[in-house]
């Protein structure tokens, strides 16, 4: 693990330096703990592949078992390590499961003004990879825990703390893997995971709102792919080569626009957003809002100029990522091969957008593999129930007046594997960002405002106080 050491000069646009923990002479306290903690995890290179969530796994058990609280870490690989451990209850209901995942995408060292390994404060943000995708989750849920045992007294359920592997790639070596091995996951009645959204606003003067993740929409790639007989690029044959048929019909799919709709979820995030969203965005969402069952298509694309991932919301995307052809630059590739993530409305008829793809390409010669499944992607509950309920007391503590609102995400979560398993799955965001913080997850120069830490925390220490309260 990397030393964190403290910044010793101030640079002329702010202090900026590593956070590291506690001195002997400044004991530790809730935000110090937090900080020490996330720093910890951040210094442990967990970028999947190839993972090295063990490393990590480690570090929070340390955490976890200098509060008396048991856990086991089980590798169905060497190095993929998952963490469990559990504080019992009296059994007045079902268990309540909290996960975060430890694995993070990769980092460029050269990409970023940070090292991505080590937690750094600068100009009022905590930069780090993993930060908001998903170690801040994992930090202030194994502090939750901590907290609650120490409180001690009774709590109506037990609470499972699962910190997982492969999540970014996955889940063969986490989640997956640990619902066929440790059944006794299946028991949980709710889940409490990322992909959420508390929304900062852009001057960050305020919360706007908290939004549950209840629904989600499912990731399917789609593969495009041609083949020639290849040769010399002197000279070249009167049939365009397997790049060029490829390229034009990754253009063709570029340039589809799948119409809006909305579904349960989004309807509903968009109705109670739609109040709290000033200016031009807002009057956009107040036009869909009052007409959901026919968004107006100029509010649509209003919403999509000023909020990329919010009108995502409300469509299936299918956006060109991989492009695979040729070796040498005098050399016509004799195949060619593209990737198109598409992002599915969880309610979407896979068939019949396969269909409207290969009508897009419009090139027979241009093969189009894609799964067509159904998505398969339940929603959970949105109302009064438990989750709500505690989600609305615990926001009104940290964050007074705001509203918690259901939120269907743009991308794709492990709470689709819980809703399937039966368990009534929910994503929060702990931390509020605004839409410029949250555009960093997954990104160079991951971050999150300092400012958002410890209230996240907490929040995330009274949802589960309130979840388990008996």
């Amino acid at each position: 693990m990397r030393s964190l050491p403290l910044c010793l000069t101030l640079i002329a646009l702010g202090c900026s330096h590593a956070a590291g923990p506690a001195s002997p002479s400044r004991p530790r306290t809730a935000d110090t703990e937090l900080r020490t903690l996330l720093a910890e995890l951040v210094a442990v290179d967990t970028s999947n592949p190839p993972g090295n969530e063990t490393a990590a796994a480690q570090v929070a058990a340390k955490w976890l078992r200098e509060a008396g609280i048991e856990v086991e870490i089980l590798e169905p690989a060497p190095g993929r390590g998952n963490l469990l451990a559990r504080l019992k209850g009296t059994g007045g209901g079902r268990p309540i499961l909290v996960l975060a995942h430890l694995d993070t995408v990769p980092a460029k060292r050269e990409e970023w003004a940070t090292d991505p390994w080590q937690l750094t404060e600068r100009e009022g943000f905590l930069y780090g990879r993993g930060v908001q995708d998903n170690k801040g989750m994992a930090a202030a849920s194994v502090l939750a825990l901590r907290r609650l045992q120490r409180e001690g007294g009774k709590r109506s359920r037990d609470l499972i703390l699962y910190l997982g592997a492969d999540e970014e790639v996955g889940p063969r070596y986490g989640l997956e893997w640990m619902l066929a091995n440790r059944p006794e996951l299946r028991e949980a009645e709710f889940a409490l995971n990322e992909g959420g959204l508390t929304e900062l606003a852009a001057d960050r003067s305020r919360v706007q709102f908290v939004a549950l993740q209840a629904a989600e929409r499912v990731s399917r790639d789609v593969v495009l792919k041609a083949t020639g007989p290849g040769g010399h690029s002197s000279a070249p044959p009167a049939d365009p080569n397997p790049l060029v048929r490829v390229s034009a019909a990754v253009a063709r799919i570029g340039a589809l626009t799948f119409p809006a709709r909305l579904t349960p979820a989004a309807r509903l995030h968009i109705q109670g957003r739609a109040p709290r969203t000033a200016g031009e965005l807002g009057e956009a969402l107040k036009r869909i809002a009052a007409s959901p069952d026919a968004p107006p298509s100029d509010a649509v694309d209003t919403v999509a100029r000023l909020d990329p991932a919010l009108a995502a919301v409300m469509r299936t995307t299918c956006t060109p990522t991989v492009f695979q052809a040729g070796t040498r630059p005098n050399v016509i590739p004799a195949t060619a091969e593209a990737t198109i993530n598409c992002r599915l409305l969880p309610d979407e008829d896979a068939p019949a957008l396969k269909a409207r793809l290969v009508a897009a390409v419009a090139d027979p010669s241009v093969q189009v593999e894609m799964n067509t499944s159904p998505p398969n992607s339940p929603m959970s509950p949105v109302g009064d129930n438990a989750m709500f309920q505690a989600a609305r007391a615990a926001a009104s503590q940290v964050w007074p007046g705001v509203p918690v609102i259901p939120r269907q995400s743009t991308g794709t979560t492990e709470s689709a594997l819980l809703r399937r398993a039966g368990i009534h799955a929910y994503g929060i965001d702990l931390f509020a960002l605004t839409p410029e913080d949250a555009r960093t997850a997954h990104a160079p120069n991951e971050r999150v405002p300092v400012a958002s830490l410890q209230p996240g925390a907490e929040f995330v220490y009274l949802l589960l106080h309130e979840l388990v309260k008996e």
